[in-house]
């Protein structure tokens, strides 16, 4: 799949992938593709060192990082925010830990494991400045509109700004604010996604915003759905789920488990993750914060600083009830495969789905 993207961009297709493991990164660039490290999960210093590692072992290919730039906030200081957390709301996630028999103890804070309490623009901001010292070509909203300095320290960097949105309103206002591309993502993603489905979202962000280049994602996991989305408009795809799986995935061995054996229908939308709305692996978790018992959920980062002990300790000890975010394409992934052999299969389908409609 070949489109002005990979012009801008320097690589053999226009298809994007979105990971947290640096290693996928570098495999991504090897097989043709672009690859994109999420830095949430990292502090500046990890991030430093792991982007240092991409540009030494990734083979002179380009890459980018992906940051949260949250339009709304509690606040910047998370040991401050931590004791505004309501009684009652602690004393449920105490409870929960107990019911499901969730060890207690793991640093609430580490930040590795599970990172939805991070979602500061302080974080952010300390990530860019990172990021651009290391010379990607694409930097990445996950989440929000870049403040204008950061817009225009990337730019004067020489790279490119992208914007993952839920709705054509949002793209429209990156595309004021100055970003360069728009990724269009489903309901079907996995993580942080809004209420319209891949499908019905493309088209209309692809009207919206003219000429930008916008990249397909949410369900994107299958060589049919890329020639799909690009008949929809899009310019090219952002995968992400299916690369969860492979064999260069740092997943856990139990959160791999689990997800090569998840269907499209063991995935939820909730607020009880991060405390805005995500896609993720349905658990008894989740589902008890849906029950009559529990209270309201909080504002992010407010509900990340909540239950980020739990989710730290059900990683760190693999627990039965560990998670990830994930989009419904999952339930096609049923076995762990190398990042080459899952952009070959996804370039044979690729091929034959544009020779079956042709």
């Amino acid at each position: 799949m070949r489109s002005p993207v990979c012009e801008m961009f320097g690589t053999r297709t226009a298809i994007f992938g979105f990971t947290p493991f640096r290693e996928v990164v570098v495999a991504l660039g090897n097989a043709g593709g672009y690859g994109v490290l999420g830095a949430s999960r990292r502090t500046p210093e990890v991030l430093d060192a792991d982007l240092r590692w991409i540009s030494e072992n990734g083979g002179g290919h380009p890459f980018g990082v992906d940051i949260v730039y949250p339009a709304t906030s509690a606040g910047d200081d998370l040991g401050a925010m931590r004791s505004t957390l309501p009684a009652e709301h602690v004393e449920f996630v105490n409870r929960l830990m107990d019911r499901f028999e969730i060890p207690k103890g793991s640093d609430p804070d580490r930040g590795d494991l599970y990172a939805a309490h991070r979602l500061t623009m302080a974080n952010a901001r300390a990530q860019t400045e990172v990021a651009l010292a290391h010379d990607p070509s694409f930097v990445v909203s996950a989440l929000g509109v870049p403040p204008p300095d950061i817009m225009d320290a990337i730019h004067a960097k020489g790279a490119f700004v992208g914007a993952l949105v839920g709705s054509p309103k949002h793209a429209l206002r990156q595309v004021e604010a100055g970003v360069d591309v728009i990724v269009a993502q489903g309901n079907e993603a996995g993580g942080h996604v809004g209420r319209i489905s891949t499908m019905v979202l493309v088209p209309q962000v692809v009207d919206a915003v003219g000429d930008v280049p916008v990249l397909a994602a949410g369900g994107i996991g299958d060589g049919r759905q890329v020639a799909a989305a690009e008949a929809l408009g899009a310019a090219g795809v952002w995968l992400g789920s299916i690369l969860l799986t492979t064999v260069e995935s740092q997943s856990a061995p139990v959160v791999k488990r689990k997800l090569l054996q998840a269907t499209s229908d063991d995935t939820l939308v909730t607020k009880s993750f991060s405390g805005k709305s995500a896609r993720v692996l349905r658990t008894p978790w989740f589902d008890a914060w849906e029950s009559r018992e529990a209270p309201s959920l909080l504002k992010a980062p407010l509900q990340g600083l909540l239950v980020s002990e739990a989710m730290t300790s059900m990683v760190e000890n693999e627990h039965d009830l560990v998670t990830s975010p994930v989009g419904q394409i999952i339930g096609m992934v049923d076995k762990e495969e190398s990042v080459g052999v899952v952009m070959d299969r996804l370039l044979a389908q690729y091929a034959a789905a544009r020779t079956r409609v042709g």
